[in-house]
């Protein structure tokens, strides 16, 4: 093994060097990589372009524009289903009605709420995890995981649920928000333990309760965690390809929904 001195420290003698570039490195200048040791620079490198966020369950991010007008919308609709107590028959998720052609139910049914416990408890955990998401995301990435997760909820539910069961409520889409706060929590080497503690609660809690459509929180729970790796896969990437790979991952999960939906259709309408 040939002894030579560190790039960076001259004074140090080393026999160890950067797996990418091949420049000479010392103990404190290797950084551990999937395959042996990168020196700084190259981790510099690397990292260019690629956005960060100080991830901390603890203390929401200031940002979060998207989800200040997502938790506006949600309100607004359970005021205006307290005015008119036919919305929540007319839009809420219900897969005989997705089934007949009523295709916007999958959607509209994730802005609509039972109660007023139900929305509160909804909407906090939409501020708290989803100014995080938002601020490691971006907006437009942020908006399209939030409602292919609601939709993923609604997928799910019209696959398992019994035709005739309608179901209301955003938590398909937080569940989703879950899934990618777990991704971007590993992804900046941030405690992941509190969210996945959170996950497992909450998915208990919805299994132990009949009334409540566990189906939903497990098919958003999947959409944005597999959307979340998506990302996080296109972000590899060089930065001239990045954007259209973080395109493709949406529509590769939209077209997954929409023809998994069209299918379970096309059979409870037989």
């Amino acid at each position: 093994m040939a002894i030579t001195t560190c790039y960076r420290h001259q004074d140090r003698a080393t026999g160890a060097s950067c797996t990418r570039c091949g420049k000479p490195i010392c103990a404190d200048c290797m950084v551990q990589a999937p395959v042996g040791h990168h020196c700084p620079d190259c981790v510099r490198e690397a990292n260019k372009g690629v956005r960060r966020v100080n991830v901390d369950w603890r203390r929401p991010a200031t940002a979060g524009a998207v989800t200040k007008v997502l938790i506006a919308v949600n309100v607004v609709v359970y005021l205006l289903q307290q005015s008119d107590r036919s919305i929540e028959s007319r839009f809420a998720m219900w897969p005989f009605g997705v089934a007949n052609g009523q295709w916007y139910r999958m959607l509209t049914g994730t802005f609509l709420h039972a109660s007023i416990l139900h929305i509160v408890f909804n909407m906090a955990a939409l501020y708290i995890f989803g100014v995080q998401v938002e601020a490691a995301l971006g907006k437009s990435r942020y908006l399209a995981l939030y409602l292919l997760s609601a939709l993923g909820g609604s997928l799910c539910s019209l696959l398992l649920a019994a035709p005739g069961q309608p179901s209301v409520g955003a938590s398909g889409a937080i569940f989703g928000l879950f899934g990618a706060f777990f991704v971007i929590a590993r992804a900046r080497g941030a405690d992941s333990g509190p969210i996945v503690g959170l996950i497992v609660v909450n998915l208990l809690l919805s299994f132990a309760d009949p009334i409540i459509d566990w189906r939903g929180h497990v098919g958003g729970l999947v959409t944005g965690t597999a959307i979340a790796f998506g990302y996080q896969w296109a972000d590899r990437l060089p930065p001239s390809m990045r954007k259209a790979a973080q395109v493709a991952v949406v529509v590769v999960a939209g077209a997954i929904i929409a023809g998994l939906s069209i299918a379970r259709a096309g059979t409870l309408a037989a």
